[in-house]
């Protein structure tokens, strides 16, 4: 049986850890941000959305728990907005060697369940585009597309010359 357990402080500095680098490169690959400000960029995002660590207001901290046998399998950060009954995922992660197993469904599930006796009526999230295993759980699950980003690269020339 999967569990979300709000995060102590020692989940929640390494949480903070690994989500600040993860979202840099993620920033980085997706070609949002350059690789050598993209650490930098994405620390300030997260003090931006975090201002009071894991007891900033509306924003919930998860650690996805297996019960059965107490192990630690990832982490969720939820926002939710009582005003618009929405709630948005802003970082949802099993960790890579538990992946595949169905741990995150069952997360996702669990997390619908308490949204739901809260009266939240959506639940939103962003994925990057490169991240198609993720995309696959996200589409299973039942969320669908709202909006699509496209980029193209492009290959400067070093002068232009008419």
């Amino acid at each position: 049986m999967i569990a979300l357990q709000p995060m102590t402080d020692y989940d929640f500095k390494q949480f903070l850890e690994v989500s600040i680098d993860s979202y840099a490169e993620e920033k980085a690959s997706a070609g949002n941000w350059k690789q050598e400000e993209a650490y930098e960029k994405s620390k300030q995002e997260f003090e931006r959305l975090l201002p009071e660590g894991r007891h900033t207001e509306d924003h919930f901290l998860y650690t996805i728990v297996n019960e059965a046998i107490e192990e630690k399998l990832g982490s969720l950060w939820v926002k939710v907005n009582n005003a618009t009954k929405e709630a948005f995922i802003y970082e949802f992660a099993i960790n890579e060697d538990k992946q595949g197993r169905g741990f995150g469904t069952e997360a996702i599930k669990a997390l619908e369940v308490m949204l739901e006796k809260k009266d939240i009526e959506g639940l939103s999230l962003h994925v990057f585009g490169h991240n198609t295993k993720a995309i696959r759980l996200y589409e299973r699950l039942g969320f669908k597309t709202t909006n699509i980003n496209m980029k193209k690269s492009l290959q400067p020339k070093s002068s232009l010359s008419d």
